[in-house]
């Protein structure tokens, strides 16, 4: 999740010292570098000057860096690395391959054996047959777990199939598939990235469920590990041991097997220390952050996100070292993945389909989804050549914007050929001597053709020609074993008859709807005791910002095309600032949140129980039987009710003719109407006026409602707004995401590891013109100890605001 935030680029070790210091050389990039302009022009023409990266140009360059980092990086957490250490610079130009192939190959063979590396070591994990299946994991999916495409949380089951099937529609068959549970709801109470993930549907042996699809469908799948955090609960009986290290390798050699998952994420790690790795019983690890050269033997896998370089294609480091390795390249905020998907194939990698991201959908094209699923089906039917045969990068350049690989694995070859051009090209390979005589075939594997071999100049002997479509690529398979190529040369004749030209290229945002909730109960229950009547205005500006960590502008200068946020009934799409003025209509408010003692009464007068009673009032006791049985613990009975989800909150309000405030009420409410104020009492904030905020790994006993009086809005005299509980407000959801749109802050906010980092924690929003979102996945899942809700009602049902012209 971090951003690798600079280059290290100095001449002396003390520089490097003096900026490790200062600046933390911080985690992994979000966002590549525009690198594509539409344009005839080749790509190395059309990068953007002012937005350059120093970036590692020469092998003594690499050496020194390797050196003078290592010697650093022993102060900071998992040996951070310098930006762009991932990728190694192409060649200035055609002239310039012969001498960077030789200052390369010079590099590669010292820095093997600088780190004392053995390919042929037993217990290099390359070598362990319970791993290799990660050299030809080439297409990875991330799975947001919130995703409504793999949970219905109508029918409160998984749609593995379902997902399995809509993803292998579009971009082919799935390696393997990253489900994520935690971040970024993690940090709203006290639940470590562990507990999130029991706290799934139907808990590990749901997620043993979902895994066991997986596998049925031959999809390996991978679970996330967030080191950095240390600031919520720990885990029962490991409690004197130390987080990000003894304490998690500990939780993750017993989670791995229970789930039967098969391997880990290190998120924001460059490289798994050797510590989390048995060669025994190894445990696969993808680090987010790349792979140093002393990790190689014990990570067979890693993301890659590739900037940092002034020549495309990049060559990937880790793969160029040891091309067993599998790297995994990476680009969420990526609105144009052709790019990284051409790197993908120039460098034999994989590429990690991410669409969901933290809940902003973030789509694939058709012509992306196309072109992976071509792509890959000619890595997939090599993949033994391309990940254990030699690897030859930069085989050839034309100077026209086509780049060739090489990957010959005894007498058989396969060359990958990119086109970084707006035009069809004719690519001309020339083949080497022993690959020129009759005893040899060549086949063009994109278009399922068998090639002629022909003639050339006298500059480069004996060639084949193919044609390449605009920035796109071709594969040429060279063989002298007969293989019998009929099935798949068919299938890709088939696959590829529709140029990749008329497949769109559209990328639409997903349209938001926010969810009403209206009371529908006849009941004649009103409980109206403790509501505030809130006189509306004519003429009110709602402007309300999200909390979200990402997209980070900073980081991501387009984040603005991406539709982060939610969308509000009079917007035309969703966004993560909002800025109209509304007609506001006079409503009622509850001056409290609601209590344990008025949600007890509530459950005895109406019978309701939830369809899943997971984590259901967990805080109270005798929690067997129906719930109209259960106690509240002594103490808090006039506490918040906490534990609940959205449809517990609503059957509360629905059951008395209420509902939820949508968030522009509750802010009305909490800047004092026409005074828009930051905070009920006023414009400063003052720590006195709400209770104390817990930092530690448990959480705070909640107060009675009306305890902190000063608090209150001073226009509405509604009390216990901010710092106290989550308090929900609208719920939006598209066609992939539901969230629900949180107010006020909590007395509770975990401090993660990272100090150079974001704060990577469920953020704070403690005044009125903040709101967070909180992803919502099934009503277990989503009931916390630190989120409750009031209620509201409206006076005019039909007219609860205009938006004023």
């Amino acid at each position: 999740m971090g951003k690798l935030k600079k280059i290290l680029n100095y001449g002396s070790a003390e520089t490097c010292a003096q900026y490790v210091k200062s600046d933390g050389l911080r985690g992994c990039a979000a966002q590549r570098l525009t690198i594509f302009e539409q344009s005839s022009t080749p790509v190395e023409a059309s990068f953007h000057k002012s937005q350059r990266r120093a970036h590692i140009k020469s092998p003594m360059r690499a050496l020194y860096l390797s050196a003078v980092c290592c010697l650093f990086g022993q102060a900071l957490a998992w040996d951070q690395q310098p930006d762009g250490y991932e990728v190694i610079d192409g060649p200035d130009g055609p002239e310039a391959v012969d001498a960077w192939r030789r200052d390369w190959t010079a590099w590669k063979k010292m820095e093997l054996i600088t780190n004392r590396y053995d390919p042929k070591d037993a217990c290099n994990v390359y070598n362990i047959q319970k791993t290799q299946w990660t050299q030809q994991n080439f297409v990875q999916t991330f799975l947001m777990i919130n995703d409504r495409s793999i949970y219905d949380r109508e029918t409160q089951q998984y749609t593995v199939d379902k997902y399995v099937d809509e993803m292998q529609s579009r971009v082919g068959p799935i390696d393997s598939v990253l489900i994520w549970p935690a971040y970024p709801n993690i940090g709203v109470d006290n639940r470590n990235q562990w507990d999130l993930l029991r706290d799934l549907p139907g808990g590990v042996e749901g997620v043993k469920g979902v895994i066991t699809d997986f596998h049925r469908r031959g999809i390996r799948v991978i679970i996330p590990y967030n080191p950095w955090d240390i600031g919520t609960r720990d885990e029962s009986g490991l409690e004197d041991m130390v987080r990000m290290y003894n304490a998690d390798i500990t939780t993750l050699t017993e989670t791995i097997p229970e789930l039967q998952a098969d391997g880990f994420n290190g998120d924001t790690m460059y490289g798994v220390p050797k510590s989390f790795y048995n060669c025994s019983n190894p445990l696969v690890a993808t680090p987010e952050g790349g792979v140093p050269t002393a990790y190689l033997s014990h990570n067979p896998m890693s993301w890659g996100y590739f900037f940092g370089y002034s020549h495309f294609p990049p060559v990937a480091r880790a793969k160029f070292l040891e091309s067993r390795h599998m790297v995994q390249i990476c680009a969420r905020w990526s609105l144009d993945r052709t790019a990284e998907l051409l790197t993908a194939f120039f460098n034999g990698a994989g590429y990690v389909v991410w669409e969901n991201v933290w809940g902003i959908w973030n789509a694939m094209t058709e012509r992306e989804d196309e072109t992976a699923k071509r792509m890959f089906a000619i890595l997939r039917k090599f993949g033994t050549i391309v990940s254990t045969g030699q690897w030859t990068p930069y085989y050839e350049i034309n100077g026209n914007g086509l780049f060739a690989s090489a990957f010959t694995l005894s007498s058989e070859s396969l060359y990958t050929v990119i086109s970084t051009v707006q035009k069809d090209m004719t690519y001309e390979l020339p083949l080497p001597v022993d690959q020129s005589g009759d005893d040899t075939r060549v086949y063009d594997v994109y278009h399922g053709v068998e090639l002629k071999k022909q003639t050339g100049n006298s500059t480069n002997g004996t060639i084949v020609k193919v044609t390449l479509e605009p920035r796109a690529f071709g594969a040429i398979y060279v063989t002298k074993s007969g293989n019998d190529l009929t099935q798949f040369l068919n299938k890709m004749q088939a696959m590829t008859t529709k140029p990749l030209a008329k497949y769109s290229t559209t990328r639409n945002l997903l349209q938001q709807q926010l969810i009403r909730s209206d009371s529908s109960n006849t009941s004649t229950s009103t409980e109206n005791s403790d509501m505030v009547r809130v006189s509306g205005t004519a003429n009110w500006w709602f402007n309300v910002s999200g909390v979200q960590i990402e997209p980070v502008s900073a980081w991501t200068p387009n984040f603005a095309q991406y539709g982060t946020g939610v969308q509000f009934p009079w917007e035309n799409r969703p966004w993560n600032n909002h800025s109209t003025r509304l007609y506001v209509q006079d409503f009622m408010i509850d001056k409290h949140p609601v209590t344990n003692a008025q949600y007890s009464t509530f459950l005895k007068a109406s019978g309701y129980s939830p369809k899943s009673l997971d984590r259901f009032l967990l805080n109270w006791e005798n929690r067997n039987g129906a719930p109209t049985s259960w106690n509240i613990p002594a103490g808090l009975e006039q506490s918040p009710i906490v534990n609940v989800a959205i449809e517990d909150a609503k059957a509360y309000a629905n059951f008395y003719n209420k509902r939820l405030p949508h968030d522009w009420e509750w802010q009305y409410v909490a800047s004092n109407g026409d005074s828009y104020d930051a905070y009920p009492w006023g414009s400063e904030f003052d720590s006195t006026k709400v209770p104390k905020v817990y930092h530690g790994k448990e959480l705070p006993t909640l107060d009675p409602v009306g305890s902190y009086e000063s608090s209150r809005s001073t226009k509405f005299q509604v009390e216990d707004l901010v710092g106290y509980v989550w308090q929900m407000t609208d719920q939006f959801c598209d066609s992939h995401t539901c969230g629900i749109l949180l107010r006020g802050g909590s007395s509770y906010h975990p401090i993660s590891a990272t100090h150079s980092d974001p704060n990577w924690y469920f953020p704070q929003a403690l005044d009125a013109q903040h709101h967070n979102r909180f992803l919502m996945i099934s009503e277990g899942y989503d009931r916390s100890p630190m989120v409750g809700f009031r209620c509201a009602k409206s006076i005019a049902p039909a007219r609860e605001f205009d938006v004023v012209e």
